[in-house]
């Protein structure tokens, strides 16, 4: 089975140019390999993406973290197709994007990382933190030079997106077959209301 999951986001109110716009959930610290066809395998973002090529990439979570110098955002993933969160024996979550997405998988949220001033004031979470966002900002080069660049700003505007959250199970086959695999798409005319 799986979950299809539709995003219509609309701003409302006076908004500054957003951080990202997406959603973030917490994952179970058991599903510690993580895989994605996207960009990588290093961190990618909206203006930094060309040296990343889209691929097929196996990880940890531990090891989506950069330890910078002051924390900060860290590990995002641009043109992600499908990711996926899974335990030792194979088993876990798979994310399949509709179009394109970005993802993050983390043991800090970025509350965490914005509140420490040094690595050593870090305490890693137990539970993995998933972001899967439609769109990021740019990161610009505002620590030497100059900020992000106009077409990379994510300026408060309605955005849609959707992908579909599968349990997987090494018993289901490759998992990139699994994520190939169409799912039936309903109208919000045919799901029952409750």
């Amino acid at each position: 089975g799986c979950i299809q999951v539709d995003n219509d986001i609309k701003p409302f109110g006076n908004l500054p140019i957003l951080p990202k716009v997406g959603m973030k959930m917490a994952i179970s610290g058991s599903f510690k390999n993580f895989q994605w066809y996207g960009r990588g395998p290093q961190e990618n973002y909206p203006d930094r993406k060309i040296g990343t090529a889209v691929g097929l990439y196996k990880s940890t979570v531990r090891e989506q973290y950069v330890p910078y110098v002051r924390p900060q955002e860290t590990g995002n993933k641009e043109d992600v197709r499908w990711a996926a969160l899974t335990d030792d024996s194979g088993a876990g979550l798979l994310v399949v994007a509709q179009d394109f997405i970005a993802a993050t998988a983390l043991h800090y949220t970025a509350g965490d990382l914005d509140k420490a001033d040094h690595i050593h004031e870090l305490t890693p979470r137990e539970d993995i933190v998933l972001c899967l966002d439609a769109r990021q900002l740019g990161l610009g080069n505002g620590s030497c030079g100059p900020g992000v660049i106009e077409k990379y700003k994510l300026h408060p505007e309605p955005v849609s997106f959707s992908f579909s959250l599968w349990l997987y199970s090494p018993s289901m086959g490759d998992i990139s077959a699994v994520a190939r695999q169409q799912i039936p798409v309903f109208s919000k005319s045919q799901i029952p209301n409750k």
